[in-house]
């Protein structure tokens, strides 16, 4: 009886106990299935390169890089975005038979040539490449761009001469500086957040390429006369950039208009491939040289300690200087006879002195005595000249004013230690 009694208080644990057995059961299955070893194909993210912006009608070639994993390539989708819109376009369709497998990049290669579509300026497209497997998977990667001006601009914006006075005519031989400015309120590229958005007259330009300068003469055909990479060094740009250009006008050219043209060169992915910007200079007509008075020649003597009352000429009027006289009339003097050595100075004030070639006092006229000069180093117009010999040529321009001369020096003659006396030829007006 108490075996009864047992068995019948046991049934009812054993059906709990069974209950919470297949409930464990239950709570130990997987909560995932595989459905498929389907896999996303690959598509490396470097397969846009890394442009920033295009002009409008660019084609620009793409090659994608990708790779199956599981399912061959069915097909490649390309998409382009022009925003504000928010829905893209497929632009092109390719099979994903027309992929090369690579052996250097141990991936399958794909050529897309984008034309990059009609937008405003600064535009923002974002074209989209998809890579869609036979399983039905796909990879996508996507790059934007900015849409940039493909012709650049181009302004003179001003004229001086380097080496004549500004009312001067002009002569073969002078020099002429032209400003020009290139892409006006150009950009290089567009301020993306969080910077601020730039100017309202701002155009975002393709890079500038090179600048070609162009002559005519009288009626002659025009000819290039000079080219240029911009810049000169560094990193081309877009930005808006002022060349100066110092042009030499041509030799016998006298008499003749002279007319110089600037042409702007950016690159363009298509055909032709370059856009051209064009801007022509007012005609220059040239005069002839001034000729300069007939040679005088004179002397510079230096005695004692002070070199006395024959050491310095002023060369305005062609006459010897006391040494009391005022520094302001001392064009050149000799200022030492030191070590066996004659050192040349000059005291009036903004007279310089450029040490030349017999070529230049042989040649001499006004004209080229300026051009000279003036295109001279900065550093060697100066106020003293040391070891003067016997041939030396050198050029003055006499206190600062548009008035030059050129000595030859003829010959030294010292007669003690400290006594000297040196000739000269002088040409000037």
């Amino acid at each position: 009886m108490n075996t009864q009694r047992y068995i019948s208080w046991l049934l009812p644990v054993l059906a709990v106990a069974g209950g919470l057995l297949a409930s464990c059961q239950k709570n130990e299955e997987r909560p995932y299935a595989v459905s498929s070893d389907d896999q996303f194909p690959t598509l490396l993210t470097n397969a846009f390169g890394n442009a920033t912006k295009y002009a409008v009608g660019e084609t620009v070639p793409i090659e994608l890089q990708f790779a199956a994993q599981g399912a061959p390539i069915q097909e490649i989708r390309i998409f382009q975005r022009i925003e504000p819109a928010s829905d893209s376009v497929v632009v092109q369709t390719l099979p994903g038979t027309q992929a090369v497998y690579s052996r250097r990049k141990f991936v399958d290669t794909l050529v897309v040539n984008l034309v990059i579509p009609p937008a405003p300026n600064q535009a923002r497209v974002r074209f989209s490449a998809v890579v869609a497997s036979a399983n039905g998977l796909t990879k996508v990667r996507s790059v934007p761009i900015r849409i940039a001006a493909a012709t650049p601009t181009a302004r003179i914006a001003s004229v001086s001469n380097v080496t004549a006075p500004a009312a001067a005519s002009l002569v073969p031989g002078d020099v002429v500086r032209y400003s020009v400015l290139l892409n006006e309120n150009g950009i290089n590229a567009y301020p993306e957040r969080p910077a601020a958005p730039p100017a309202a007259t701002a155009v975002l330009f393709n890079n500038l390429d090179s600048l070609v300068t162009y002559v005519r003469v009288g009626t002659a055909p025009e000819r290039r006369f000079a080219r240029q990479k911009l810049p000169a060094t560094g990193t081309q740009t877009g930005a808006a950039t002022t060349v100066n250009l110092d042009l030499t006008l041509p030799a016998g050219t006298a008499g003749q208009d002279v007319v110089f043209r600037f042409e702007a060169k950016s690159r363009y992915l298509g055909t032709p491939n370059f856009r051209t910007a064009s801007v022509t200079a007012a005609p220059i007509t040239l005069g002839t040289a001034t000729p300069l008075a007939a040679v005088r020649a004179l002397s510079l003597t230096y005695t004692g300690t002070a070199g006395g009352d024959l050491a310095a000429l002023d060369l305005t009027t062609f006459t010897p200087v006391a040494a009391a006289a005022p520094a302001t009339s001392k064009d050149l003097t000799i200022s030492s006879t030191a070590s066996n050595a004659v050192q040349f100075r000059s005291l009036s004030t903004g007279t310089r002195l450029v040490r030349s070639t017999a070529a230049a006092y042989t040649n001499a006229n006004l004209n080229n005595l300026r051009q000279l000069y003036n295109t001279a180093a900065a550093t060697a117009q100066v106020t003293t000249l040391d070891n003067i010999v016997v041939g030396d040529v050198i050029l003055l321009k006499l206190r600062g004013l548009d008035h030059y001369a050129v000595v030859q020096v003829a010959g030294i003659n010292r007669t003690s230690t400290t006594d000297v006396v040196v000739s000269l030829n002088i040409k000037a007006l």
